[in-house]
């Protein structure tokens, strides 16, 4: 409820121009921004949504394609090959992985959750937040992510 109060503010800011929370950032470019230097939320947001917009089929493909390996992966962690495909899906998203959670057995679900703390999104969400922002940081994220989900399950 909270955050649709702050977004129903913004939004009433930037049509009507009423300030109702005082001091809150703008969504949209304020005067005095300059493009490609500040981003406000919506062009966070949306710069995000275009990496997303190639995640999800990237990670289809991923688990059709590599579908024995992912196979093998399973049987080395002792779980499922569902299992084995929510881990690939949590690098763009951890929502689809917890939607297959009710094919997964038990092990493989503890060894997602384990996975998805650390590096969930590595490959989605956060690739495009840092795609945006900090070109140079987009390495580094990846394999601070990758690392830690994987010791989080060894």
């Amino acid at each position: 409820a909270l955050i649709t109060l702050g977004l129903a503010s913004a939004v009433v800011k930037f049509l009507l121009g009423w300030e109702l929370i005082p001091g809150l950032d703008p969504i949209f470019m304020a005067p005095g921004d300059k493009p490609g230097e500040v981003m406000r939320a919506i062009e966070v947001i949306g710069s995000i949504s275009c990496v997303l917009l190639g995640a999800y089929p990237m990670v289809l493909l991923l688990t059709r394609w590599f579908e024995k390996p992912l196979m093998s992966v399973g049987k080395v962690l002792n779980m499922n090959n569902i299992a084995a495909a929510g881990m690939v899906a949590t690098l763009a998203n951890n929502i689809p992985m917890f939607g297959m959670m009710k094919q997964m057995d038990t092990r493989g679900k503890v060894i997602n959750c384990a996975f998805a703390v650390s590096a969930a999104f590595a490959l989605g969400d956060h690739l495009g937040f840092a795609a945006a922002n900090m070109n140079a940081m987009i390495f580094p994220m990846i394999v601070g992510k990758l690392i830690g989900g994987v010791s989080a399950i060894g």
